[in-house]
């Protein structure tokens, strides 16, 4: 009786545990690594791409579609004033996450290389989004380079990605659409999705 009892709990607790393994949309069902195990580790880009808007109450509308392939960037750039603008150049990005909290990534665009560090933290679930799905990156120190005019990063020091996809090798990221509302009626929405794969 004991045996089965013993048995009936382990299944349960294994059930429960594998239960809440899946998080993002394309995690795997199953897995004995914790989030966080998973999440560390080198990861250079692989492909990717992103868009910004920006939409004024007395210019023309502005906006930059990005492509990216794990080593160059196309950029179409269109201005309701004048023709599209299509300009490709050097891309690549690799994202190094510690399980001490910490982070560095480096983001060479065309050139303009910007190396950065800082925390990251899991976000707790609220409404639909579920606890650990979406991580937070703070970066406190900036090594090379400056955080305007980087993609990665928004252009911003704190910033936010939803895990789509995080396995053992693999991680689909994508940012949170951001919407900045000024009081003269612009705004600004950057929208990013990445996929890295370690070696």
């Amino acid at each position: 009786m004991k045996i089965r009892l013993s048995l009936l709990l382990l299944v349960f607790t294994s059930a429960f545990f594998l239960s809440n393994c899946k998080k993002g949309e394309e995690d795997p069902r199953i897995s004995f690594r914790t989030r966080k195990a998973r999440l560390t580790g080198e990861w250079p880009m692989k492909s990717g791409k992103a868009s910004i808007t920006f939409l004024s109450s007395t210019e023309p509308p502005f906006n930059q579609n990005l492509a990216f392939d794990g080593s160059k960037v196309e950029l179409n750039q269109t201005e309701a004033s004048g023709p599209a603008i299509i300009y490709t150049g050097s891309y690549s990005l690799v994202l190094t996450i510690k399980k001490d909290g910490t982070f560095s990534f480096r983001e060479n665009f065309a050139g303009d290389v910007l190396e950065a560090n800082g925390q990251w933290n899991f976000e707790y679930g609220s409404g639909e989004t579920k606890n650990k799905e979406e991580v937070t990156f703070t970066i406190e120190s900036v090594t090379k380079g400056g955080t305007t005019g980087h993609v990665f990063n928004e252009q911003r020091t704190i910033f936010s990605y939803k895990l789509i996809q995080l396995r053992n090798k693999d991680l689909k990221m994508e940012s949170l659409i951001k919407t900045y509302i000024h009081a003269n009626g612009d705004k600004t929405s950057y929208t990013n999705f990445y996929i890295f794969a370690q070696h």
